[in-house]
């Protein structure tokens, strides 16, 4: 039976500064972080940040750039992420952590001893490396950095 797979999502304002680096705005299945400043949420490229979770929708730049933004992030359960422009070799079971820089920045690769966990791939996972920009599901293990250290 197919069915929705998360378990708690929850809306969270949006840095106006969002990803300064890039014109595109909020794009969906990316990882985000909080602002430890303003309580927002930004992208999150680092391996070594722990993510809070993966935004589920875009949001255009102009938008984003008003302030005023409140994105959905999946918190718990499995959700689409995509996978960054060096992913490694995923396969179902990777653990996996937030990576990426150019167009797939915020995407995951597969996490080393030394990276911020964000999930475990349960999801269709071409056979293979997984290409740059592909989607993948990932069971989101919030905390599993903290048991695993």
């Amino acid at each position: 039976m197919a069915g929705a797979n998360y378990v708690l999502d929850k809306g969270f304002d949006v840095l106006s500064t969002y990803n300064s680096s890039a014109a595109a705005g909020v794009l969906a299945y990316r990882c985000v972080a909080i602002n430890s400043t303003t309580g927002k949420i930004d992208l999150n490229a680092t391996a070594t940040a722990f993510s809070i979770g993966v935004v589920q929708e875009s949001v255009d730049a102009t938008k984003v750039a008003t302030g005023k933004v409140v994105a959905d992030v999946r918190l718990m359960g499995i959700t689409k992420v995509r996978v960054s422009d060096t992913p490694g070799t995923i396969v179902l079971g990777s653990r996996v952590a937030p990576s990426g820089t150019g167009a797939n920045s915020g995407g995951v690769k597969l996490a080393v001893t030394t990276n911020a966990v964000l999930g475990i791939v349960v999801g269709p996972v071409p056979i293979g490396t997984p290409a740059a920009g592909d989607l993948i599901d990932v069971l989101l293990t919030p905390g599993v950095g903290a048991i695993l250290s």
